[in-house]
């Protein structure tokens, strides 16, 4: 009458495997006794084992009492109907499993709502350790390297023309810019105005962070390069690339940031800002891992914050 199918199975290992295998199968009528599985642990593994959809699991059973229902709910049955079985209050039952699901659909669109914006602004990796309720999460990076891209005369630019149109060149830009860097497997910690930080090392280590990073900096100059061609105003832009130890973690409780500290992340910021239009300058440790694979050639002195004076290069091309 309710306008349901009914499938039947003659024992708990049946009924187990056609609702592993049948994924429409969403309510179950469970008999506390039967051949093989009993009910208890029929509902033990739909709970456990099922990960695909909610299946809503009513006990049927002969026994009655406080303690025995108590059992077959920790059991995990989400209802129970007692022997004999009242049609009227099979279906009722079997409305309310309804609503639940109704309910579970719709919590698990919110939820997948949810990851998609935690994953659009945090690292997969730390979206998942965010959702395991991981507190405080901030890691020491040995070995990794930032690079820093500004816009030169951003200022002037974004003066020069109304709101609007200014957001959505920057966007149309700043999308280019994220091609890359999912292109070069790298993570885009955040923009800031006219400034856009991209890290490789990390939230996972890479021994090649140093070379994919300057890569990734190549590509995105030459892109630049190619969008110049039919763009009426030219895109300038000047990037800076350290190397070395960082900090990485999660800030903030309702609106989380990925970001990384320390004298790395600093001297990549100076770096972008001695940088001439168009140019790629690399700290000492950079270049010292990369002059193999790219050709550099000798910036100038400089004394960054912090650090001893050094020697900053600048990447001409690769090898």
């Amino acid at each position: 009458d309710s306008g349901k199918e009914a499938i039947c199975a003659d024992s708990g290992e049946e009924a187990w495997e056609r609702i592993q295998g049948d994924p429409s199968i969403t309510i179950a009528l469970v008999d506390w006794l039967m051949p093989g599985m009993d009910g208890a642990e029929l509902c033990q593994r739909i709970k456990k084992e099922v990960e695909d959809r909610y299946v809503y699991t009513i006990m049927v059973t002969a026994k009655d009492t406080k303690n025995d229902i108590m059992t077959g709910l920790a059991a995990g049955a989400d209802d129970y109907v007692s022997k004999p079985v009242h049609p009227g209050e099979l279906a009722s039952r079997i409305k309310a499993g309804e609503r639940v699901l109704k309910y579970e659909f719709h919590l698990k669109l919110e939820r997948e709502k949810s990851d998609r914006l935690l994953n659009a602004v945090l690292p997969t990796s730390i979206a998942e350790r965010l959702r395991g309720e991981e507190k405080n999460i901030s890691d020491f990076h040995p070995a990794a390297s930032i690079l820093f891209i500004d816009i030169v005369g951003f200022t002037e630019w974004c003066m020069s023309m109304d709101a609007q149109t200014m957001i959505s060149e920057l966007a149309d830009l700043f999308a280019g810019f994220d091609e890359e860097i999912a292109a070069h497997g790298l993570e885009k910690i955040k923009s800031i105005g006219d400034a856009y930080m991209v890290a490789s090392g990390l939230p996972e280590s890479r021994e090649d962070h140093a070379h994919v990073i300057v890569n990734l900096a190549i590509s995105i100059r030459n892109r630049i390069e190619k969008i110049n061609q039919t763009c009426p105003k030219p895109w300038l832009i000047r990037s800076g690339i350290a190397s070395g130890p960082v900090i990485a973690g999660v800030i903030g409780e309702k609106r989380f940031i990925y970001d990384a500290w320390g004298h790395t992340v600093n001297l990549a910021s100076r770096l972008e800002s001695l940088a001439p239009t168009d140019k790629i300058l690399v700290c000492q440790d950079t270049y010292t891992i990369v002059k193999n694979a790219f050709l550099c050639k000798e910036y100038k002195e400089i004394k960054p914050k912090g650090l001893p004076t050094q020697t900053a290069w600048e990447i001409v091309k690769k090898r």
